[in-house]
């Protein structure tokens, strides 16, 4: 019997790459999408049948091309979205050259997997698994991050409508909501929120350790680890649902 051929968008990324890692690990075939530095991450992985393909999200023809129903990876049993870009600040100075970037990559981007993965589905129906990536600000909003929560929103709003649609084809949609991940983009995002109100990014990391009683970031690997239980065969009774990683209120 052939490995489950999984998909990871974004998987070179810091927290792709540990996605992939885990896939990997877990006896998955791993193809390993992003902009660059794919080949890299696809040849360290553990195991065989692995590859790489270059996939910009945020170009619909492109994701057609490659997982639509006559792409060239439309093979695949899972699929991972975990491409995706954060911004701080208040409504009142939005960036809107930000604003467009973060909700085409964090937003749209999922659609345009979505759109692929039904044409596919629709074509050759068959148990299929797509995990995207929300976060908690996906459920809570809170100031200063109401670009990335729209877009986080959107993301759990799109799935729970892709999974009604794809589940007579056999197919399953679920997102995980990630607490604060100990990764570069919250450190970038704890270094941006210090230099807007006056602190040292250090004192405002650390008040997104002590969020929740574990008093502490969420490891990447725990992400992974829900990431790798949701695109497999075991959680075929799991559908349109929104998976928290995080610790329990204070």
């Amino acid at each position: 019997m052939s490995a489950r051929r999984v998909i990871v968008v974004g998987g070179a990324g810091a927290i792709g790459r540990v996605v992939c890692e885990v896939l990997a690990g877990d006896g998955f075939a791993v193809t390993v999408a992003d902009v660059r530095g794919q080949e890299d991450v696809a040849a360290a992985l553990t195991g065989g049948g692995h590859d790489a393909l270059r996939l910009d999200i945020t170009d619909l023809d492109a994701v057609l091309a490659a997982l639509g129903p006559d792409g060239s990876h439309r093979d695949y049993d899972a699929l991972v979205v975990a491409a995706g870009l954060n911004y701080t600040g208040p409504v009142a100075t939005t960036d809107w050259a930000a604003y467009d970037r973060v909700l085409e990559v964090n937003l749209r981007g999922p659609f345009h997997v979505g759109h692929a993965l039904s044409r596919n589905l629709a074509a050759d129906p068959r148990e299929c698994s797509a995990v995207f990536f929300s976060s908690t600000a996906g459920l809570t909003g809170e100031g200063g991050a109401s670009v990335y929560a729209a877009s986080k929103f959107g993301v759990i709003g799109f799935t729970q409508c892709l999974a009604s649609e794809i589940a007579r084809h056999g197919g399953r949609a679920n997102a995980v909501c990630p607490g604060n991940i100990d990764s570069p983009m919250l450190r970038t995002l704890a270094d941006q929120v210090a230099e807007r109100e006056g602190r040292r990014g250090e004192e405002v990391l650390r008040e997104f350790a002590g969020a929740t009683a574990f008093d502490r970031l969420i490891d990447i690997r725990e992400v992974a680890d829900a990431v790798a239980f949701l695109a497999g065969a075991r959680s075929t009774g799991i559908s349109g649902q929104s998976l928290v990683i995080d610790g329990p209120p204070r």
